[in-house]
């Protein structure tokens, strides 16, 4: 009826170890926690310091919109190319929070955390707590961060990539509601960004590489790619507005020299971080003759798969989208995070000290990297706006009243931070009307792009023969060589300031 007296002894042997070995689990649930608040807070401080650029005011505008169905409108008239829900979830948080630069980031930053967690504990279930910081130090150690601090959808897709690997490597593979829930998390990231399609490209060729005769297709297959396909259908009047109107000249086209740069663009510093970490390696590894390495598991080769995903993508950019950019895969990150950590675990199982190394190496670099941006926030601006605004006061009392642009991007930053955006004008070069050599980009895609923003947001465009009204009143920021070129044909006599590092142009 009770238990035997030497059950007791082994009952307690046993539950000391089990407390042992929770009590050794802790400590990297600990670090994950702080390292999750850190990249939170100073994410948010971040967002905080650093001005709106070019494609988040599109972000903010859209999004700002009188109605839910303006969105809709505007988008269905390409106003932009991500979904309408993105745009939804940001004037949500700028209804709630009001509507400056921490509240239009605050869902990629959320959206970062959450996934650098869930990765963690996807790596952690496979191995173990220091090999699942191992993989969370990865994520921070790629491009992953400064997604974090833009108001554009790429931290909520990858949040969606990172939860759809959990509930692919964690949860029963027999189960409906497991693949319910991969289905779902595929079918939301869709919702966020059109590539997120792209993240059932490994499971679909892991499935193929594991096909025996009479197997049928997984349950979370047939979720994954009904819920794919569902939001695609859906919004595909918007996915057709835009590629009909830009896709053809996308400024950033499919090429061998783009398909080599992707990878090092995912990673900035990975080779340079790996040859650290074989130095260490060597250092610090301790031969054992008798220890046999595991065969690699499913999960494991299902997270090196996700290294097919920009190789998919450029043949599906060659055959229609022709656009092809390294964040449109932000979703390779916690595959390829996942399997390093499981690689490590199988070949480093005895080797803790090595393992430790290897998370101390990558996280005090991804940390080091985030706290010089905290304190230079300044360096993830690319336009000279910041300078303009320190100018533009003084250029107005010297008689300056009208603020001409050649460039699009620094344009509309400008006219979204000026006192005076009613001021503010795009000069839209001689050649803007000529169609667009087949198969280039098109130099003019931006500018396009502000033509159709106009429609919804105040916007002031000037062409060569308007500057000649008001010459006196016009200074020319940071002018383009072909302007400068065409207003001097044109007859303009042209007077070159610098102030502030921006180069100030006036019209005699």
């Amino acid at each position: 009826m009770g238990m035997s007296v030497t059950e007791l002894p082994n009952r307690k042997i046993s539950s000391s170890r089990e407390s042992q070995s929770t009590s050794g689990q802790r400590w990297p649930l600990v670090i994950a926690g702080l390292l999750a608040a850190f990249y939170l807070a100073s994410t948010l401080y971040i967002a905080s310091q650093r001005l709106f650029w070019f494609d988040e005011l599109f972000t903010v505008q859209i999004a700002r919109l009188p109605g839910w169905l303006d969105i809709w409108s505007a988008l269905s008239h390409a106003v932009d190319s991500l979904p309408p829900f993105y745009y939804m979830v940001v004037r949500v948080f700028g209804q709630v929070f009001g509507n400056s630069e921490v509240a239009a980031r605050l869902p990629s930053a959320l959206a970062m955390v959450v996934g650098l967690l869930v990765t963690f504990d996807c790596a952690r279930r496979l191995t173990d707590g220091l090999h699942g910081l191992i993989a969370l130090s990865v994520l921070i150690c790629s491009f992953l961060p400064y997604y974090g601090y833009e108001a554009r959808s790429y931290a909520l897709y990858f949040m969606f990539a990172s939860l759809a690997v959990w509930f692919w490597i964690c949860t029963p593979s027999g189960r409906k509601s497991s693949a319910v829930l991969f289905g779902a998390a595929l079918f939301l990231g869709v919702t966020m960004h059109y590539y997120a399609v792209m993240v059932l490209v490994p499971f679909v060729v892991w499935e193929v590489l594991a096909w025996k005769p009479k197997h049928r297709v997984s349950l979370k297959l047939m979720a994954g790619i009904a819920a794919v396909v569902l939001p695609a259908v859906l919004l595909s009047p918007l996915i057709l507005s835009f590629s009909r109107k830009f896709s053809s000249g996308f400024w950033n086209r499919p090429s061998f020299s783009e398909l080599r740069a992707i990878f090092p663009q995912l990673f900035p510093d990975a080779l340079l971080l790996l040859a650290l970490i074989m130095i260490w390696v060597v250092l610090a590894g301790r031969d054992d003759p008798g220890a046999a390495v595991d065969p690699m598991p499913e999960a494991e080769s299902v997270g090196w798969l996700f290294l097919c995903v920009p190789l998919v993508g450029f043949i599906l950019a060659e055959v229609k989208t022709n656009a092809y950019f390294s964040r449109y895969f932000i979703c390779v990150l916690p595959g390829v995070a996942v399997a390093f950590a499981c690689l490590l675990s199988r070949h480093l199982r005895n080797a803790h000290a090595v393992s430790f190394g290897i998370f101390l190496l990558l996280g005090s670099w991804g940390v080091g990297k985030q706290l010089l941006v905290v304190q230079h926030p300044e360096t993830v601006e690319a336009t000279g706006t910041r300078a303009f605004l320190g100018v533009e006061s003084t250029l107005r009392a010297e008689g300056k009243r009208y603020m001409v642009f050649s460039g699009p991007l620094i344009f509309l930053e400008a006219d979204y931070y000026s006192h005076h955006p009613e001021d503010c004008v795009l000069l839209l070069p001689p050649d803007f009307e000529k169609p667009n050599a087949a198969g280039t980009p098109d130099p003019y895609l931006h500018q396009r792009l502000l033509l159709g923003l106009s429609q919804y947001y105040p916007l002031h465009f000037w062409r060569l023969f308007d500057l000649r009204a008001n010459a006196r009143e016009v200074a020319l920021i940071e002018p383009t060589p072909d302007i400068l070129e065409a207003l001097r044909q044109a007859g303009f006599s042209l007077e070159s300031h610098s102030s502030r590092g921006l180069r100030v142009v006036y019209l005699q």
